[in-house]
């Protein structure tokens, strides 16, 4: 299948190769199912759910800027417990390709009730902490707040068995302090990262364009922020990082691998070109064979000289 060995493992998350969808690019089953190989995929990333139902942002939700877009999504979601009972999870199952479910909550308790009503579940692989969407209204980020972050993680790491990806906020002073927390309190690996904060006015109607005024902003504008703070991340970790920003094509997942990276995650591309992630999978695999490197750990954190 693979010219290479592309595997990765984080925690029991065993994966054939290091590319996912970011959560909320590739949504549930019925719409992507006829569109794109899902099965081709290292792992399938849901959408976040929330604790509770909650109805989103107000429209716009969606803006273009140059060099990517804007989000104020909200996280719509019609709840954990209404999820669970639609059975939702069994269709991921079919594809053979592990399951990671993003959770989303307003307080540490939120999170530690969705993982109690997760625990056991065998429809999913991994559980991803959405700590960090910068949209949801509330003006609680818990991946800025090192304490929250600190208490959400070690208060979830308590009560599931599952292995635990901490995704964290870009709007932070220093990454590797939130991701080392992260790595003390239990977390398994960390996502870095998620959105960045911005907002867009239109100069005829003199107002912003988004209904939530700011919202994330997302695409190929962001990817050199981040691949610098997954070379920071890398420094001072001992746990996989998934990175997750502005990746278009092959090459940029690889300076991630690079720079430190286990696995990555796509988001934006995917609106831009649906067979984006299929591409970086084969432009991987051919990267590391014209290089004569056998397996993704011949090169991942290579050009990190603070590790190495």
């Amino acid at each position: 299948m693979y010219k290479t060995d592309l595997s990765v493992q984080i925690s029991t998350l065993q994966m054939k190769n290091p590319v996912m969808p970011a959560s909320g690019a590739y949504d549930y089953f019925e719409d992507n199912a006829d569109v794109f190989p899902m099965c081709t995929l290292g792992a399938i990333m849901l959408k976040s759910v929330h604790r509770y139902p909650r109805p989103g942002n107000k429209p716009p939700r969606i803006a273009e800027v140059t060099g990517g877009m804007l989000n104020s999504i909200g996280i719509p979601s019609i709840g954990i417990e209404e999820f669970l009972n639609k059975g939702m999870l069994e269709h991921y199952k079919t594809l053979n390709v592990p399951v990671v479910i993003s959770i989303s909550g307003g307080s540490p308790v939120d999170y530690v009730e969705i993982c109690k009503m997760l625990e056991g579940n065998p429809f999913i692989d991994a559980i991803e902490l959405n700590l960090s969407c910068p949209n949801v209204g509330t003006g609680l980020q818990l991946a800025s707040d090192e304490v929250l972050l600190g208490r959400t993680v070690q208060s979830v790491r308590t009560v599931t068995s599952f292995p635990l990806i901490a995704k964290l906020s870009p709007n932070v002073t220093d990454i590797r302090k939130t991701a080392k927390i992260s790595e003390e309190c239990g977390a398994d690996a960390v996502t870095v990262a998620n959105t960045y904060m911005g907002m867009k006015i239109d100069i005829q109607t003199k107002k912003p364009v988004l209904g939530n005024i700011m919202g994330g902003l997302s695409g190929p504008a962001i990817k050199p922020i981040t691949l610098h703070m997954v070379y920071q991340a890398y420094s001072v970790l001992n746990i996989p990082i998934i990175a997750c920003g502005g990746i278009m094509c092959a090459s940029d997942a690889i300076e991630y691998i690079l720079a430190g990276a286990t696995a990555v995650q796509v988001g934006a591309g995917n609106f831009v070109n649906p067979m984006l992630m299929k591409e970086v999978i084969e432009g991987i695999d051919d990267y590391l064979a014209k290089n004569g490197c056998q397996s993704l750990s011949d090169i991942r954190g290579i050009a990190n000289c603070r590790k190495n």
